[in-house]
């Protein structure tokens, strides 16, 4: 059976009201559950018209009471986001959802919110040694302990059927804010994505890689870029084979620092544990894949309008799919009703639409007409039924 969730951030749900919101999103709409963002980075949005504030800004953080017992193996201590003032949400949206039998899931970031900002000695690191400002990096031991310990936390709560976890990666995400200006190709971009903190260094330095020489050839990269230009090559598999075996091998151990943490956190979950992945997440030839086998399922963030099959990521794995709030409005509303029941056809078990702050009345009945005609196309009767 095809499920549908909306993803929603526990602001955009009124406290006051939040029994309605949910009646109107499971019976009226046809949604079987719910995804909440538990743990998020900084963030904005510009939220729909019915909605104040219209613009809602957060420094990220947890959007849950944490047991603070669990993570007392660790150096990271969880951060509750300052718009948490008082109350749990996510135990109150619990209780709402399972009133309703109305699946919950909860999203998290592996990038944590403000924890870079505390603490800076377990950020990611670019080849110049400079900290990011927005991911710690999951190579870090303290920072194992803090996901493990807040997989644990989050799957005590036995209405949560999963946790779905984005940002799953190891990379200098701040190269994403510096300028067109500045002289830098893709090549060069991607290159300076990649980690060079003391915990990778040492991993690769006990795997017996050049680390050094791999810092050195991507800072050469750069500077040289800023000299002479960009390189002509677009594609970081490109741009890390024209670099000292090192440099692969280097990533490679940091894609294999992933794979082990992602399964020790799947033995931690009391639920199940879902990837959320994007698109443009092609993996490095030669630098190693993420194992799409060890969660329970991989959900494809899908942004602009393509083949369906050709986005399916796991073969022999539950696929998701997860499209955006604009689909559902003005012109593109009619490809949403079209590209739901393809993806039941192509074997997508469950579609979410992301996010519920950006639903309009209008875009809410345009959901509700395609869930309904994706429900038929699978064969599916069962299921809320819109009224």
């Amino acid at each position: 059976m095809v499920e549908f969730f909306v993803v929603a951030y526990p602001w955009d749900l009124p406290a006051e009201n939040v029994g309605g919101a949910l009646d109107q999103l499971h019976g009226g709409v046809g949604f079987s559950g719910l995804s909440l963002w538990a743990g998020i980075p900084h963030t904005i949005h510009l939220r729909a018209v019915h909605r104040n504030p219209r613009t809602f800004r957060t420094r990220g953080g947890l959007f849950f009471q944490p047991a603070e017992r669990l993570y007392a193996q660790t150096r990271c201590q969880p951060i509750v986001s300052s718009w948490l003032a008082t109350g749990d949400p996510l135990a109150h949206l619990s209780r709402a959802c399972k009133e309703r039998d109305l699946k919950l899931r909860v999203m998290v970031s592996a990038a944590v919110g403000q924890m870079a900002e505390r603490y800076p000695e377990f950020s990611c690191r670019n080849a110049f040694g400079d900290e990011s400002y927005t991911r710690l990096c999951p190579a870090n031991p303290e920072v194992e302990n803090y996901l493990l310990a807040m997989a644990m936390d989050l799957s005590s709560n036995e209405r949560v059927s999963a946790i779905c976890l984005s940002d799953w990666d190891i990379r200098w995400p701040d190269v994403d804010e510096l300028p067109a200006s500045n002289g830098l190709g893709p090549v060069e971009r991607s290159l300076l994505s990649v980690c060079f903190c003391p915990s990778c260094n040492r991993r690769s330095q006990s795997a017996g890689i050049d680390v050094e020489a791999a810092q050195r050839s991507v800072q050469e990269t750069v500077d040289q870029s800023l000299d002479r230009g960009p390189a002509e090559e677009t594609l970081f598999d490109k741009g890390m084979t024209s670099q000292p075996g090192s440099l692969s091998d280097h990533r490679r151990t940091q894609i294999e620092a992933l794979n082990a943490l992602l399964r020790r956190m799947r033995e931690a979950c009391r639920c199940e544990l879902i990837l959320v992945r994007g698109t443009d997440d092609v993996p490095n030839k030669g630098a190693g894949e993420l194992d799409l086998s060890i969660p329970s399922a991989v959900i494809t963030q899908m942004d602009d309008a393509g083949e369906l099959p050709s986005v399916l990521p796991a073969v022999g794995k539950r696929n998701e799919l997860q499209l955006p709030a604009r689909w559902a409005v003005g012109i593109e509303s009619s490809r949403l009703v079209q590209v739901l029941p393809e993806a039941v056809r192509a074997g997508f078990t469950a579609v979410g639409i992301d996010h519920y702050g950006l639903l309009t009345d209008s875009s809410l009945t345009t959901l509700k007409q395609a869930i309904r005609f994706a429900r038929r196309s699978g064969g599916d009767d069962a299921g809320p039924q819109p009224t």
